[in-house]
């Protein structure tokens, strides 16, 4: 039971460990031709703000189209000519 314990702190440790290095760029070589997170951050936070307004008018068009009624078409057989 004591190794059992020993091995699950070791196992945690070893998580923090890599999860620090992952978040410090340590992991993997780094294209230095990557934006940085700013940027990223900015983009996503613009298409984000982009899709909220244009949330309003998405729904309104959907509501539109199930609340239409649709065209009854007259076959040439029924007609009264």
């Amino acid at each position: 039971e004591l190794t059992l314990s020993t091995s699950l702190q070791q196992a945690a440790a070893l998580r923090q460990s890599i999860l620090k290095r992952a978040f410090s760029g340590q992991l993997v070589p780094q294209d230095p031709h990557d934006e940085p997170a700013s940027v990223l951050l900015e983009r996503i936070r613009a298409d984000k703000l982009g899709a909220i307004n244009r949330a309003p008018t998405m729904r309104i068009k959907a509501k539109m189209r199930h609340t239409e009624k649709p065209q009854k078409s007259i076959s040439r057989g029924m007609q009264n000519d």
